[in-house]
């Protein structure tokens, strides 16, 4: 178990580098995005409150029969879902959270007649109990029962095998190693910067809180941790325009914080640290914030990568407030005109289910394997929503994403190798006011966005 653990602090420092992004870019798969092929295919987003609607294919209802395709009938297309929920050691809720905001989606579209005369159906529903990823991906290449895979995992070791069979899959995007450079592979935030890349957000938050002398915190068992609290420290220095240094850096803490945090919130006071930016889990992220409140450092701001859960916060209350929280989509508190976080609300209650990060990540997952559905046409198959889907250059997934150009955006980078197009960043970020979260743009424009690499003070937009 010992093992797991270390490789779940990996998972978990990828998905808190949504600001300095770092990943590990190595991967196993020799496809490029030269193989891409989109001839006849709409290279517009389909976003917008109706995906249907806009620059798509006018044949969405139109039926044509299809043979010897896995997981397509007359009636249905199915898709398969692994997730972690045994032995998950953050005990928080991955796999049944994710299947809601997959299931919800679908629910959405069937409301709707489906797609090519048939019903978007999850026809497996599997646990890969934490360490078994590989072998549960190995089951559904060979059982050949569902069209597609979606993955939301910890460890993400079969990731490859679904690559080499040419099953569309879609994934929680917190294993940018392992979707990498994978066509078939669609992450529900588009492939990162590697290696401790530079970011405007943390700078500017700390700015924005009044800070002066910023701590970094992370854990020591995992590479991709010690580059995210990198990033941040990079940043720091890239941008003093921010107004912060950094007084204290630690990259080598237990994953979890088993024993506590004492001795390292003690230097940081001696430090006068009034800013913290950790990559690091939520848990630990309260254990950190009542170390502060035990010795009278409540005035410190936490910037946290992975503490959006209002239940949490909530129970928490007020240990996280005036904190400032990243989100890899919409936030649920911006406006929802001209997107589909309306109909994800929605659905949900409908569902009786709460909205939760994972419920968005598998909708927003979905929503990607719809419209790639939906750009592929009636008479389709695997590789050509693979295909299909490649050549959308401004994929929105319904206004919850910056765009996506998914021709480009499987290839990792680093701040050396920054392409033109990736020059520029746009974030997300809430707060915690009264122990609520708030956008900190506008919630009608709450996208961040800084048109260059140069510091300057953000752009507030929308996405639709």
């Amino acid at each position: 178990m010992k093992s797991n653990l270390i490789k779940c602090a990996s998972a978990l420092a990828v998905l808190s580098c949504l600001a300095p992004a770092c990943s590990n870019s190595e991967s196993s798969s020799t496809t490029t995005a030269a193989a891409v092929t989109t001839t006849g295919v709409p290279t517009s987003d389909t976003g917008g409150s109706d995906p249907s609607t806009t620059d798509a294919p006018s044949d969405r209802d139109v039926f044509k029969p299809i043979t010897g395709v896995p997981g397509v009938s007359d009636k249905e297309i199915g898709y398969a879902v692994i997730g972690t929920r045994s032995n998950n050691p953050l005990g928080t809720c991955i796999l049944d959270c994710y299947l809601d905001g997959i299931k919800a989606y679908f629910a959405f579209r069937n409301s709707e007649g489906g797609i090519y005369g048939r019903q978007l159906v999850v026809n497996q529903e599997i646990d890969d109990e934490l360490a078994n990823n590989q072998a549960r991906a190995l089951d559904i290449v060979s059982n050949n029962k569902s069209f597609g895979s979606f993955n939301a995992t910890l460890l993400s070791s079969g990731w490859g095998d679904l690559e080499s069979a040419g099953i569309p899959t879609y994934t929680w995007g917190i294993q940018p190693a392992d979707s990498a450079d994978r066509l078939h592979i669609f992450p529900s935030i588009a492939t990162m910067c590697s290696g401790g890349c530079t970011s405007h957000l943390m700078p500017y938050a700390a700015k924005s809180a009044g800070a002066k002398h910023v701590a970094a915190l992370g854990y020591g068992v995992t590479e991709n941790s010690k580059t995210c609290v990198a990033g941040y420290k990079n940043s720091v220095t890239k941008y003093p325009e921010g107004g912060v240094d950094v007084a204290y850096f630690n990259d080598n803490l237990a994953f979890g914080l088993p024993n506590g945090i004492g001795p390292e919130v003690t230097a940081m006071k001696a430090a006068n640290v009034d800013f913290i930016a950790t990559c690091m889990d939520l848990n630990a992220m309260k254990t950190l914030a009542q170390e502060l409140h035990r010795q009278g450092m409540d005035n410190v701001t936490l910037y946290h990568p992975n503490t959006y859960n209002q239940q949490f916060v909530t129970d928490a209350d007020p240990l996280f407030e005036g904190d400032f929280v990243s989100v890899g989509f919409l936030p649920f508190e911006a406006d929802t005109a001209g997107t589909t976080l309306g109909d994800f609300l929605t659905w949900m209650e409908k569902a009786g289910k709460t909205p939760s990060e994972l419920a968005m990540v598998g909708w927003i997952n979905a929503s990607v394997a719809f419209g790639g559905l939906l750009a592929a046409g009636p008479e389709f198959d695997r590789q050509k929503v693979t295909d299909a889907t490649n050549a959308l250059t401004a994929d929105t997934a319904g206004g919850l994403l910056k765009p996506i150009n998914w021709s480009t955006d499987h290839a990792p980078y680093t701040d050396s190798t920054r392409p033109a197009d990736k020059q520029g960043e746009c974030v997300t970020l809430v707060r915690v006011t009264k122990g609520k979260f708030a956008t900190v743009a506008p919630p009608a424009t709450p996208w961040m966005c800084w048109p260059s690499i140069e510091w300057s003070d953000p752009e507030f937009k929308g996405f639709k």
